[in-house]
Protein backbone atom coordinates (compact mmCIF):
# COMPACT_ATOMS: atom_id res chain seq x y z
CA UNK A 1 0.00 0.00 0.00
CA UNK A 2 1.28 3.46 -0.83
CA UNK A 3 2.23 5.61 2.11
CA UNK A 4 4.49 3.23 3.98
CA UNK A 5 7.68 5.06 4.81
CA UNK A 6 6.18 8.29 3.49
CA UNK A 7 7.35 11.83 4.17
CA UNK A 8 5.15 14.69 5.43
CA UNK A 9 3.01 16.18 2.67
CA UNK A 10 2.81 19.81 1.75
CA UNK A 11 0.85 22.06 -0.57
CA UNK A 12 1.26 25.43 -2.19
CA UNK A 13 -0.30 26.99 0.91
CA UNK A 14 2.68 26.04 3.09
CA UNK A 15 5.30 27.64 0.87
CA UNK A 16 6.80 31.02 1.50
CA UNK A 17 5.40 33.95 -0.40
CA UNK A 18 6.67 34.07 -3.96
CA UNK A 19 7.46 30.36 -4.33
CA UNK A 20 4.00 29.01 -5.17
CA UNK A 21 4.23 30.32 -8.73
CA UNK A 22 6.78 27.65 -9.65
CA UNK A 23 4.37 24.81 -8.89
CA UNK A 24 2.21 23.41 -11.68
CA UNK A 25 -0.33 21.82 -9.31
CA UNK A 26 -1.13 21.47 -5.63
CA UNK A 27 1.03 18.68 -4.25
CA UNK A 28 -0.44 16.68 -1.38
CA UNK A 29 2.68 14.71 -0.53
CA UNK A 30 5.44 12.30 -1.47
CA UNK A 31 5.02 8.62 -0.69
CA UNK A 32 7.18 5.54 -0.90
CA UNK A 33 5.74 2.59 -2.83
CA UNK A 34 6.64 -0.75 -4.39
CA UNK A 35 6.74 -1.95 -7.97
CA UNK A 36 3.48 -3.77 -7.38
CA UNK A 37 1.38 -0.99 -5.89
CA UNK A 38 2.72 1.59 -8.36
CA UNK A 39 2.22 -0.58 -11.46
CA UNK A 40 -0.98 1.03 -12.77
CA UNK A 41 0.19 4.56 -11.98
CA UNK A 42 3.54 3.81 -13.62
CA UNK A 43 1.93 2.72 -16.87
CA UNK A 44 -0.41 5.72 -16.81
CA UNK A 45 2.56 8.09 -16.58
CA UNK A 46 4.37 6.28 -19.39
CA UNK A 47 1.28 6.60 -21.58
CA UNK A 48 1.27 10.35 -20.92
CA UNK A 49 4.98 10.94 -21.64
CA UNK A 50 5.92 12.54 -24.94
CA UNK A 51 8.95 10.28 -25.43
CA UNK A 52 9.35 7.54 -22.83
CA UNK A 53 12.26 5.15 -23.30
CA UNK A 54 12.28 1.41 -22.68
CA UNK A 55 14.41 2.14 -19.60
CA UNK A 56 11.30 3.76 -18.07
CA UNK A 57 9.39 0.50 -18.14
CA UNK A 58 8.77 -1.04 -14.69
CA UNK A 59 9.65 -4.37 -16.31
CA UNK A 60 13.15 -3.08 -17.06
CA UNK A 61 13.51 -1.44 -13.65
CA UNK A 62 12.35 -4.56 -11.79
CA UNK A 63 14.75 -6.75 -13.78
CA UNK A 64 17.69 -4.50 -12.98
CA UNK A 65 16.76 -4.29 -9.32
CA UNK A 66 16.38 -8.07 -9.07
CA UNK A 67 19.86 -8.61 -10.49
CA UNK A 68 21.81 -5.76 -8.94
CA UNK A 69 19.87 -4.24 -6.04
CA UNK A 70 20.96 -6.52 -3.22
CA UNK A 71 23.35 -4.02 -1.63
CA UNK A 72 21.04 -1.00 -1.87
CA UNK A 73 17.74 0.17 -0.40
CA UNK A 74 14.90 0.68 -2.87
CA UNK A 75 13.28 4.13 -2.84
CA UNK A 76 10.38 4.30 -5.29
CA UNK A 77 8.98 7.75 -4.57
CA UNK A 78 5.56 8.80 -5.82
CA UNK A 79 4.30 12.38 -5.78
CA UNK A 80 0.55 12.68 -5.31
CA UNK A 81 -1.56 15.74 -6.07
CA UNK A 82 -4.39 17.08 -3.92
CA UNK A 83 -6.82 15.36 -6.30
CA UNK A 84 -5.21 12.00 -5.52
CA UNK A 85 -3.43 11.49 -8.86
CA UNK A 86 0.17 10.28 -8.99
CA UNK A 87 2.03 13.07 -10.81
CA UNK A 88 5.57 11.70 -10.76
CA UNK A 89 7.46 8.51 -9.94
CA UNK A 90 11.13 8.65 -8.99
CA UNK A 91 12.85 5.23 -9.24
CA UNK A 92 15.69 5.72 -6.78
CA UNK A 93 17.93 3.68 -4.50
CA UNK A 94 20.17 4.43 -1.54
CA UNK A 95 23.61 2.89 -1.20
CA UNK A 96 25.40 4.09 1.92
CA UNK A 97 25.03 7.85 1.98
CA UNK A 98 24.33 8.18 -1.77
CA UNK A 99 20.94 8.25 -3.46
CA UNK A 100 20.76 7.66 -7.21
CA UNK A 101 18.62 6.36 -10.05
CA UNK A 102 18.22 2.59 -10.42
CA UNK A 103 20.85 1.28 -12.80
CA UNK A 104 24.42 2.29 -13.60
CA UNK A 105 25.81 3.71 -16.83
CA UNK A 106 27.07 0.28 -17.87
CA UNK A 107 23.54 -0.95 -18.58
CA UNK A 108 21.30 2.12 -18.66
CA UNK A 109 21.83 4.88 -21.22
CA UNK A 110 19.05 7.25 -20.11
CA UNK A 111 17.62 8.08 -16.70
CA UNK A 112 14.93 10.52 -15.61
CA UNK A 113 11.95 10.95 -13.35
CA UNK A 114 8.72 9.65 -14.82
CA UNK A 115 6.10 12.33 -15.33
CA UNK A 116 3.48 13.23 -17.91
CA UNK A 117 4.21 16.91 -17.16
CA UNK A 118 7.34 17.89 -19.08
CA UNK A 119 8.39 20.54 -16.55
CA UNK A 120 7.05 18.76 -13.46
CA UNK A 121 8.13 21.68 -11.29
CA UNK A 122 5.94 21.00 -8.26
CA UNK A 123 6.64 17.28 -8.36
CA UNK A 124 10.40 17.78 -8.66
CA UNK A 125 10.40 20.08 -5.65
CA UNK A 126 8.48 17.44 -3.71
CA UNK A 127 11.10 14.82 -4.63
CA UNK A 128 13.95 17.10 -3.55
CA UNK A 129 12.17 17.83 -0.27
CA UNK A 130 11.71 14.10 0.37
CA UNK A 131 15.38 13.38 -0.31
CA UNK A 132 16.43 16.34 1.82
CA UNK A 133 14.53 14.83 4.75
CA UNK A 134 16.16 11.38 4.43
CA UNK A 135 18.52 10.78 7.37
CA UNK A 136 22.00 9.73 6.33
CA UNK A 137 21.76 10.78 2.68
CA UNK A 138 24.66 13.13 1.99
CA UNK A 139 24.96 12.92 -1.80
CA UNK A 140 22.61 12.80 -4.78
CA UNK A 141 23.98 11.32 -8.02
CA UNK A 142 21.68 11.47 -11.01
CA UNK A 143 23.40 10.11 -14.10
CA UNK A 144 22.53 9.82 -17.79
CA UNK A 145 19.92 12.58 -17.99
CA UNK A 146 19.08 13.44 -21.64
CA UNK A 147 19.98 16.99 -22.63
CA UNK A 148 16.38 17.93 -23.41
CA UNK A 149 15.14 17.04 -19.91
CA UNK A 150 13.84 19.78 -17.63
CA UNK A 151 15.29 17.79 -14.72
CA UNK A 152 18.75 19.20 -15.39
CA UNK A 153 17.85 22.79 -14.54
CA UNK A 154 14.77 22.26 -12.35
CA UNK A 155 16.31 19.73 -9.99
CA UNK A 156 19.33 21.96 -9.56
CA UNK A 157 17.10 24.92 -8.78
CA UNK A 158 15.23 23.08 -6.05
CA UNK A 159 18.28 21.32 -4.61
CA UNK A 160 20.06 24.66 -4.21
CA UNK A 161 16.91 26.08 -2.63
CA UNK A 162 17.15 23.36 0.04
CA UNK A 163 20.81 24.14 0.64
CA UNK A 164 22.60 21.53 -1.49
CA UNK A 165 25.73 22.22 -3.54
CA UNK A 166 25.04 21.13 -7.11
CA UNK A 167 27.37 20.34 -10.01
CA UNK A 168 26.25 19.45 -13.54
CA UNK A 169 28.61 17.95 -16.10
CA UNK A 170 28.21 16.55 -19.57
CA UNK A 171 28.63 12.82 -19.16
CA UNK A 172 28.54 11.62 -22.75
CA UNK A 173 26.88 12.03 -26.13
CA UNK A 174 24.09 9.91 -27.57
CA UNK A 175 23.80 10.33 -31.36
CA UNK A 176 20.33 9.93 -32.89
CA UNK A 177 18.79 10.24 -36.31
CA UNK A 178 15.49 11.85 -37.27
CA UNK A 179 14.07 9.44 -39.83
CA UNK A 180 12.66 10.73 -43.13
CA UNK A 181 9.74 9.10 -44.92
CA UNK A 182 11.78 7.10 -47.45
CA UNK A 183 15.09 5.29 -47.86
CA UNK A 184 16.02 7.52 -50.78
CA UNK A 185 15.43 10.60 -48.63
CA UNK A 186 17.62 9.07 -45.92
CA UNK A 187 20.46 8.44 -48.36
CA UNK A 188 20.06 11.94 -49.75
CA UNK A 189 20.46 13.39 -46.26
CA UNK A 190 23.83 11.75 -45.64
CA UNK A 191 27.09 13.53 -46.32
CA UNK A 192 28.25 12.88 -49.88
CA UNK A 193 31.19 10.71 -48.85
CA UNK A 194 29.08 8.68 -46.37
CA UNK A 195 26.35 8.18 -48.97
CA UNK A 196 28.87 6.97 -51.56
CA UNK A 197 30.52 4.61 -49.06
CA UNK A 198 27.23 3.15 -47.86
CA UNK A 199 26.07 2.42 -51.40
CA UNK A 200 29.43 0.86 -52.26
CA UNK A 201 29.37 -1.35 -49.17
CA UNK A 202 25.82 -2.46 -49.85
CA UNK A 203 26.74 -3.47 -53.41
CA UNK A 204 29.73 -5.43 -52.13
CA UNK A 205 27.59 -7.18 -49.54
CA UNK A 206 25.00 -8.14 -52.14
CA UNK A 207 27.75 -9.65 -54.27
CA UNK A 208 28.92 -11.85 -51.38
CA UNK A 209 25.99 -14.27 -51.61
CA UNK A 210 22.40 -14.63 -50.44
CA UNK A 211 21.74 -11.78 -48.00
CA UNK A 212 18.93 -11.88 -45.48
CA UNK A 213 18.08 -9.76 -42.46
CA UNK A 214 15.89 -11.40 -39.83
CA UNK A 215 14.02 -9.52 -37.11
CA UNK A 216 12.66 -11.46 -34.14
CA UNK A 217 10.06 -10.05 -31.76
CA UNK A 218 8.30 -13.02 -30.14
CA UNK A 219 9.53 -13.95 -26.64
CA UNK A 220 10.14 -17.63 -27.45
CA UNK A 221 12.13 -16.84 -30.60
CA UNK A 222 14.21 -14.25 -28.80
CA UNK A 223 14.94 -16.55 -25.88
CA UNK A 224 16.43 -19.15 -28.23
CA UNK A 225 18.25 -16.67 -30.50
CA UNK A 226 20.00 -14.90 -27.62
CA UNK A 227 22.57 -17.71 -27.78
CA UNK A 228 23.60 -16.56 -31.26
CA UNK A 229 23.56 -12.93 -30.15
CA UNK A 230 25.92 -13.67 -27.27
CA UNK A 231 28.36 -15.49 -29.56
CA UNK A 232 28.49 -12.59 -32.02
CA UNK A 233 28.66 -10.00 -29.25
CA UNK A 234 31.58 -11.63 -27.48
CA UNK A 235 33.59 -12.28 -30.65
CA UNK A 236 33.29 -8.64 -31.80
CA UNK A 237 36.03 -7.17 -29.62
CA UNK A 238 38.04 -8.05 -26.55
CA UNK A 239 36.34 -5.22 -24.70
CA UNK A 240 32.88 -6.62 -25.40
CA UNK A 241 33.94 -10.10 -24.37
CA UNK A 242 35.20 -8.72 -21.06
CA UNK A 243 32.07 -6.62 -20.58
CA UNK A 244 29.68 -9.56 -20.98
CA UNK A 245 30.16 -11.09 -17.54
CA UNK A 246 27.82 -13.92 -16.43
CA UNK A 247 25.60 -11.51 -14.48
CA UNK A 248 25.31 -9.13 -17.43
CA UNK A 249 24.51 -12.00 -19.77
CA UNK A 250 21.79 -13.12 -17.38
CA UNK A 251 20.39 -9.59 -17.29
CA UNK A 252 20.49 -9.20 -21.09
CA UNK A 253 18.60 -12.45 -21.55
CA UNK A 254 16.04 -11.55 -18.89
CA UNK A 255 15.18 -8.10 -20.21
CA UNK A 256 15.21 -9.14 -23.87
CA UNK A 257 12.53 -11.77 -23.24
CA UNK A 258 10.58 -9.76 -20.64
CA UNK A 259 10.41 -6.69 -22.87
CA UNK A 260 9.35 -8.88 -25.80
CA UNK A 261 6.26 -9.71 -23.76
CA UNK A 262 5.50 -5.98 -24.02
CA UNK A 263 6.13 -6.04 -27.80
CA UNK A 264 9.21 -3.86 -27.37
CA UNK A 265 12.23 -6.08 -28.14
CA UNK A 266 13.57 -6.43 -31.69
CA UNK A 267 16.48 -8.86 -32.10
CA UNK A 268 17.98 -8.42 -35.57
CA UNK A 269 20.42 -10.69 -37.42
CA UNK A 270 22.22 -10.27 -40.75
CA UNK A 271 22.88 -13.50 -42.62
CA UNK A 272 25.14 -14.32 -45.56
CA UNK A 273 24.31 -17.65 -47.18
CA UNK A 274 22.50 -18.71 -44.02
CA UNK A 275 25.36 -17.78 -41.67
CA UNK A 276 24.62 -15.19 -38.98
CA UNK A 277 27.36 -12.57 -39.29
CA UNK A 278 25.98 -9.61 -37.31
CA UNK A 279 23.35 -9.01 -34.64
CA UNK A 280 21.73 -6.12 -32.81
CA UNK A 281 19.51 -5.97 -29.75
CA UNK A 282 17.12 -3.07 -30.24
CA UNK A 283 13.98 -1.83 -28.53
CA UNK A 284 11.08 0.07 -30.11
CA UNK A 285 9.23 2.49 -27.90
CA UNK A 286 6.80 5.22 -29.03
CA UNK A 287 8.03 5.43 -32.65
CA UNK A 288 11.70 5.39 -31.63
CA UNK A 289 14.05 2.47 -32.23
CA UNK A 290 16.89 2.26 -29.72
CA UNK A 291 20.08 0.45 -30.71
CA UNK A 292 21.00 -1.02 -27.33
CA UNK A 293 23.85 -3.38 -28.18
CA UNK A 294 25.29 -5.25 -31.11
CA UNK A 295 27.95 -7.69 -32.29
CA UNK A 296 29.45 -9.14 -35.47
CA UNK A 297 31.84 -11.76 -36.76
CA UNK A 298 35.29 -10.14 -37.23
CA UNK A 299 36.07 -12.66 -39.95
CA UNK A 300 33.44 -10.81 -42.04
CA UNK A 301 34.63 -7.31 -41.17
CA UNK A 302 35.84 -6.73 -44.74
CA UNK A 303 32.17 -6.66 -45.71
CA UNK A 304 31.31 -4.11 -42.99
CA UNK A 305 28.60 -6.44 -41.73
CA UNK A 306 28.14 -4.64 -38.41
CA UNK A 307 27.57 -1.23 -39.97
CA UNK A 308 25.38 -2.63 -42.75
CA UNK A 309 23.19 -4.50 -40.29
CA UNK A 310 22.51 -1.12 -38.66
CA UNK A 311 21.92 0.53 -42.04
CA UNK A 312 19.39 -2.11 -43.02
CA UNK A 313 17.72 -1.74 -39.62
CA UNK A 314 17.41 1.98 -40.30
CA UNK A 315 15.79 1.10 -43.63
CA UNK A 316 13.40 -1.26 -41.87
CA UNK A 317 12.57 1.45 -39.31
CA UNK A 318 11.76 3.95 -42.06
CA UNK A 319 9.48 1.42 -43.73
CA UNK A 320 7.70 0.84 -40.41
CA UNK A 321 7.05 4.59 -40.08
CA UNK A 322 9.26 5.11 -37.03
CA UNK A 323 10.42 8.68 -36.54
CA UNK A 324 13.76 8.34 -34.72
CA UNK A 325 16.67 5.90 -34.75
CA UNK A 326 18.61 6.35 -31.50
CA UNK A 327 22.19 5.05 -31.59
CA UNK A 328 22.40 5.67 -27.83
CA UNK A 329 25.39 6.75 -25.79
CA UNK A 330 28.92 6.68 -27.19
CA UNK A 331 30.68 8.48 -30.04
CA UNK A 332 31.64 5.51 -32.21
CA UNK A 333 32.44 6.61 -35.76
CA UNK A 334 29.85 4.40 -37.49
CA UNK A 335 27.02 6.32 -35.83
CA UNK A 336 28.05 9.51 -37.62
CA UNK A 337 28.68 7.74 -40.93
CA UNK A 338 25.03 6.63 -40.74
CA UNK A 339 23.77 10.14 -40.04
CA UNK A 340 23.70 10.32 -36.26
CA UNK A 341 23.60 13.76 -34.62
CA UNK A 342 24.84 14.22 -31.07
CA UNK A 343 22.52 14.77 -28.14
CA UNK A 344 24.30 15.47 -24.86
CA UNK A 345 23.75 13.37 -21.75
CA UNK A 346 24.36 14.96 -18.36
CA UNK A 347 25.16 13.93 -14.79
CA UNK A 348 23.97 15.93 -11.78
CA UNK A 349 25.71 15.61 -8.42
CA UNK A 350 24.48 17.34 -5.27
CA UNK A 351 26.05 17.30 -1.81
CA UNK A 352 24.79 18.66 1.48
CA UNK A 353 26.42 21.84 2.69
CA UNK A 354 28.61 21.45 5.76
CA UNK A 355 26.52 21.59 8.89
CA UNK A 356 23.29 20.63 7.14
CA UNK A 357 21.02 17.74 8.25
CA UNK A 358 22.68 14.34 8.47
Amino acid sequence: MLGQGSWPGYSTRTLKKGTAKILTCCIAGTEQGTFEDLADHWQHLIDGCSEPTFFDSPTWQKAWWSEYGANSELKLLAVRSDSGDIKMIAPLMVNGSVISFLGGTDLVDYHDFLSADRSGSGSLEAIVRAVDEMPGVESIKLQSIPGNSATITRFREFAEKFGWNVEIKQEDVAPRLELPTSWDAYLGGLRKKDRHELRRKLRRLEAAGEIRQIELSRPGDIEVAMDDFMVLYRMSTTGKAEFMTPDRERFFRTVAVAMADECTTRLVFLEINGEKVAASLTFVCRNVRYLYNSGYNPARSSLSVGLLNHALTIKRSIEEGLRVFDFMRGNEAYKYHLGGVDRAVFALTATRQTGAQT
